[in-house]
């Protein structure tokens, strides 16, 4: 038996690796739900770590914390799917309205910029 204590990787893995993670009950729990949509276990990670990655370019490029902190996420809107049983049964149903809209809150953020490759 080794004496050696194991220490995380402090700088990215580089493209190709395959890096291993133990999977505990909360993880295993967050990916069947992702994987639930169809997904499967590498797509499930990737679009995760994005939509993490996402999230703090978005802060940084936009001031809203220093670049290398991690921001914390407040809240976050869903586009919603129409399913074939919200379509309009009769022209009545259909409005040509448009829906009323309630005042916007909080500061619209623009999107993410494209990923920076990082070269050591």
């Amino acid at each position: 038996m080794s004496n050696t204590k194991r220490t995380q990787q402090s700088t990215p893995p580089k493209a190709g690796a395959r890096p291993s993670i133990r999977v505990d009950d909360g993880l295993a729990a967050d990916l069947a739900v992702l994987m639930s949509t169809g997904a499967n276990l590498s797509d499930a990670i990737r679009a995760a770590v994005r939509q993490a990655a996402d999230i703090h370019r978005t802060a940084w490029a936009n001031g809203v914390v220093p670049e290398g902190t991690a921001p914390r996420l407040l809240a976050y809107q869903l586009q919603q799917q129409r399913t074939p049983s919200d379509a309009p049964a009769s022209a009545y149903d259909a409005s040509t309205r448009p829906r009323p809209t309630g005042r916007p809150i909080g500061r619209r953020i623009p999107a993410p910029p494209a990923p920076r490759i990082l070269r050591p």
